[in-house]
């Protein structure tokens, strides 16, 4: 997997997000940037260093919003519908995120 210009917590989401389903990397359908996709469904992009969009969808957001809406590395914006955005410092912020990124994946299912 692995585009030129994405960094370590890229390629660190990508592996998660491949432990919690079955996805494929390639282009966005949102601008020449990575992302992932579960079958045609675009589920995250990279928006820039560290910074991740996740599709997770209103229902999938209401069963962990509890748990994350604080994370500082979690923002959601109701504009946004059924995107949040990941804000990652470091590779070690994808810890804590796992429920998240697999309620997104099954959400997206």
């Amino acid at each position: 997997m692995g585009f030129d210009g994405a960094d370590e917590r890229w390629e660190a989401f990508v592996t998660a997000m491949c432990s919690a389903g079955p996805v494929r990397e390639r282009r966005s359908r949102f601008g020449d940037k990575p992302a992932l996709f579960a079958g045609s469904r675009e589920i995250a992009h990279l928006e820039a260093p560290g910074v991740i969009d996740l599709r997770i969808t209103h229902a999938g957001w209401a069963q962990v919003r509890d748990d994350f809406g604080q994370d500082a590395a979690v923002r959601h914006d109701r504009s946004r519908r059924d995107w949040i955005e990941l804000r990652l410092q470091s590779v070690a912020d994808l810890d804590r995120l796992g429920r998240l990124l697999a309620v997104a994946m099954t959400a997206n299912a």
